[in-house]
């Protein structure tokens, strides 16, 4: 199969306006739908499509004030997936996507039946007067948390939230709504007084994480449900290849080209955006680690990168700044401020390549499709390495998002970071758009 990616789709990033002439029908009896609005289910519209996808073409989500503390399934242990591994690996990168939280809860309810876990709850829950509730995907679920940092819904309770995403056999997504984080506690990242965890898919609290403020949240259920139009049927990806091909600037390219700047081609957005349209990620040889992410003598709160202005806050502009099409423009405010020394987007940024020296340092969500590309493979399709990689979005004035190229995990972690004993090297691989 070729790899597809659902294009048109728009997920909550800022703060918005939800009016409706007042002559429209409503969305929640059956007109056109904008997010933040009421769904017909009671909910608030988290994504809307501009055209029918496979799914439908919008969808809401509910918070069940009334439950928290419980696990993921009753099968702990069991993987939901292919025991081939190349093909789990792939499966488990496709629930994560918008559109999959019914077909993931169906799976997870056909191997644990009824029961207190996440998934039956929100199969079981009817809201207003619907009861085609799923919980949503790892995707669906930042959608949710989306909406909530844009102002516009406080219905949403703070603390941690499953999603029907599956990471391996015995651990699964979750996110913490103060900040997005999305974690699968898994490879030693959470830990129970000190020690690791060993499965996460059988816990009622989220882990304790080193460094983190946050205290072991019990786990609450937020669901989703999918209306409008429909169109097509549901499409796996392909396992991910090489194509063995080279395309241009100009494109067409396919996922898996070797882009004009001799990288591989590692996203298509389907459609020219205002960024282009294909982000290739630079040849390995090019990557380098050990680097802070910022300038070391910069004092952040004195000069921040964000600021609150009368139109938005200074932490919706850094949640902005974690999606797809951002990283160049990150780059280039990060490099305004902090000037000519030693730190990541400064090395992305003055990287040349084959000829080509518009190279930038990956945002957040640019980065965990690299992730998913190149990296989520029993053979990588190319050269990482299992440790974390600085993203150009801001966390907060003293941290900076990271990916995990181990299993995937995202987190926040000091702007000053340089390898010392118990510190590994933070890496750096630029990236480029183009199309």
């Amino acid at each position: 199969m070729v790899m597809k990616r659902i294009v048109g789709i728009a997920i909550a990033l800022v703060a918005m306006s939800v009016a409706v002439p007042a002559h429209a029908e409503s969305c929640a009896t059956g007109g056109a739908c904008h997010l933040g609005e009421i769904g017909p289910g009671g909910g608030r519209v988290i994504v809307v499509s501009t055209t029918p996808q496979w799914w439908g073409s919008y969808i809401e989500a509910r918070p069940i004030l009334t439950k928290r503390g419980m696990p993921w399934s009753l099968q702990p242990t069991t993987a939901l997936y292919s025991q081939s591994s190349s093909t789990a690996i792939r499966q488990r990168i496709d629930a994560m996507a918008v559109g999959m939280g019914g077909i993931n809860t169906t799976a997870i309810i056909n191997q644990s039946g009824p029961g207190n876990y996440a998934a039956w709850i929100a199969h079981a829950s009817k809201l207003g007067t619907k009861t085609d509730w799923v919980l949503p995907s790892r995707d669906e679920l930042d959608a949710v948390f989306h909406l909530m940092n844009s102002g516009y819904w406080r219905g949403v309770s703070r603390g941690a939230y499953w999603s029907s995403s599956e990471n391996s056999a015995k651990f699964a997504w979750y996110q913490i709504m103060q900040d997005g984080t999305q974690f699968t506690d898994e490879n030693g990242v959470g830990r129970i007084n000190g020690a690791s965890v060993h499965s996460s898919k059988n816990r009622i609290r989220m882990a304790q994480h080193g460094g983190s403020g946050f205290p072991q949240y019990l786990y609450r259920v937020a669901v989703i449900r999918y209306f409008g139009a429909a169109n097509g049927v549901a499409t796996m990806t392909a396992v991910p290849a090489l194509t063995g091909h080279s395309c241009t600037a100009e494109g067409p390219c396919s996922v898996g080209d070797l882009g004009p700047g001799g990288g591989v081609v590692f996203y298509d957005a389907g459609q020219h955006k205002y960024w282009g349209r294909y982000l290739e990620a630079a040849p390995e040889s090019s990557e380098t680690s050990g680097l802070p992410w910022k300038r070391l003598s910069a004092v952040d709160a004195r000069a921040p990168l964000y600021a609150n202005t009368t139109k938005t806050t200074a932490k919706v502009q850094r949640i902005i700044a974690k999606s797809i099409g951002t990283g160049a423009t990150n780059t280039l405010r990060i490099v305004r401020r902090y000037g000519k020394a030693n730190y990541a987007a400064r090395y992305a940024q003055t990287l040349v390549v084959n000829g080509y020296g518009d190279w930038f340092l990956p945002s957040e969500d640019e980065l965990f499709e690299m992730y998913k590309f190149m990296h989520a493979n029993v053979k990588p399709l190319d050269s990482t390495h299992n440790t974390y990689y600085w993203s150009s979005s801001e966390y907060d004035l003293n941290n900076a998002w990271t990916v995990n190229f181990k299993d995937g995990q995202q987190f926040d972690r000091e702007k000053y970071l340089v390898p010392k004993p118990g510190v590994k090297a933070l890496r750096i691989r630029a990236i480029r758009a183009f199309g």
